[in-house]
């Protein structure tokens, strides 16, 4: 991949991106990006002090297109509440399956460990997507009795788990879903046994927690 003209940035991240999903974020180094788009191996300091830094970009690039992507999914799935937070999930999962180099990135440890302030509003966003998600569905009916921050934790967890799975080549090769259609199919029954329809009751309001101890 020769690098001519235009927005070197992003042609870095671009590579990063593919080096990632091929190669894992091990593979990642600065020298061989430059080398792949025939810039000297000093230009991509220009853009990123050092490999930390790139990888926090693909990551904060992740997390923003990951928001776009649950919001649409909420959008399309109409009006009910619960409804909309079961298709934030799905739009997880069909994010880690379209784009697994950012979803890599958004959960590798060294990019956990970091400290960036553009990384952390980025994933700020998507948590209190989430987190606006869970509330809305509660009030409609979903789980009425748990503690809100267990279901932001609850929904978190099953979507990314899911994720990890039918994103990762030898996951879905041993549970047999290689073919797209099927691994669609089976993202959308492991999101049903998250988010049921069955947990609402429209004639019921819900219920408060109780959360005396007598």
């Amino acid at each position: 991949m020769a690098y001519h003209h235009g927005n070197l940035r992003e042609a870095l991240l671009e590579r990063a991106a593919e080096v990632v999903a091929e190669c894992g974020v091990e593979a990642l180094s600065l020298r061989a990006l430059a080398r792949d788009l025939g810039v000297s191996h000093a230009a991509p300091s220009r853009h990123f002090a050092d490999r930390a830094a790139l990888l926090a970009a693909l990551a904060q690039a992740g997390f923003e297109r990951v928001v776009e992507m649950v919001r649409a999914g909420a959008d399309a799935a109409g009006a009910d509440p619960v409804a909309r937070h079961r298709a934030r999930g799905r739009s997880y999962v069909r994010f880690a399956i379209e784009h697994p180099a950012l979803f890599r990135a958004m959960n590798h440890p060294e990019v956990l460990a970091q400290r960036n302030d553009d990384l952390r509003k980025a994933r700020h966003a998507f948590l209190r997507e989430v987190r606006e998600g869970v509330e809305q569905a509660q009030k409609a009916g979903w789980h009425p009795e748990a503690d809100p921050e267990a279901l932001v934790a609850f929904s978190i967890a099953g979507a990314s788990g899911a994720a990890e799975l039918f994103a990762h080549p030898q996951w879905y090769l041993v549970t047999g879903a290689s073919d797209p259609g099927r691994r669609e199919r089976l993202a959308d029954a492991v999101l049903d046994l998250i988010v049921q329809p069955s947990d609402v009751a429209p004639d019921d309001p819900p219920q408060p927690r109780n959360r005396s101890h007598a």
